[in-house]
């Protein structure tokens, strides 16, 4: 991400440097040094737009690697690799400059994964989800519901309401034929008992067709 700002920071300040040498060659009549600059110019004001999705139809060049990026989050995460279709339920607080906030994402899945989940392998428990870049955490292999009453501060972290729906995460994890998974960070200050403060929170729901996904950073 910062080397994304960083060059975004680099092609602004292009701009005027090359606005100026448009000028100069216009002056000096050297149109095809004029016509190179000015494709130069519509590219890098393109750039940006591109990068951060808000030019028109931007979405549509990205579909391809997030459908690859999206496989690949799923394979680490549950080791079937697939595509989600589409959202059921979102909502994002605000994030701090160094990533505090809440966010929930609950996805649709079709039928033939549904049914995959409903009886999934035994390396499913055993190796996922993987700890990926957060190598620091500690880790939960996905388990059945009902959830373990020991665990309930990680789902009390976890949590938020879903006014919106008729059901509530407690409800799924009570729930019988889902599963839970998580990755965690536990803080421990000197002055008292270790909490979590960093928590990433996986369900799957196989009968309704749901996944959701879960991050909260303190």
């Amino acid at each position: 991400m910062l080397i994304i700002l960083l060059l975004t920071l680099a092609i602004l300040i292009s701009y005027p440097v090359i606005g100026v040498k448009m000028i100069m060659a216009y002056r000096k009549k050297e149109k095809r040094r004029l016509k190179k600059l000015a494709i130069l110019l519509t590219v890098l004001i393109l750039l940006p737009g591109f990068f951060f999705r808000v030019l028109p139809g931007s979405d549509l060049l990205w579909a391809p690697y997030d459908h690859y990026q999206d496989r690949a989050f799923y394979q680490e995460l549950t080791g079937l690799e697939f595509n989600d279709e589409g959202i059921f339920f979102e909502h994002d607080s605000e994030r701090s400059f160094n990533g505090d906030g809440y966010s929930i994402s609950i996805y649709k899945l079709d039928q033939k994964t549904a049914n995959y989940f409903k009886s999934p392998p035994a390396a499913f428990f055993k190796k996922h989800p993987h700890l990926g870049i957060r190598t620091d955490w500690q880790i939960q292999h996905w388990k059945r519901t009902p959830i373990d009453t020991s665990e309930q501060q990680f789902l009390d972290f976890a949590h938020s309401s879903l006014p919106t729906l008729d059901f509530e995460l407690q409800d799924l994890l009570n729930e019988k034929g889902n599963y839970y998974a998580y990755r965690y960070y536990m803080s421990t200050p000197s002055n008292r008992d270790e909490y979590v403060n960093n928590i990433d929170f996986y369900i799957i729901c196989p009968k309704r067709k749901l996944l959701i996904d879960i991050n909260h950073n303190i």
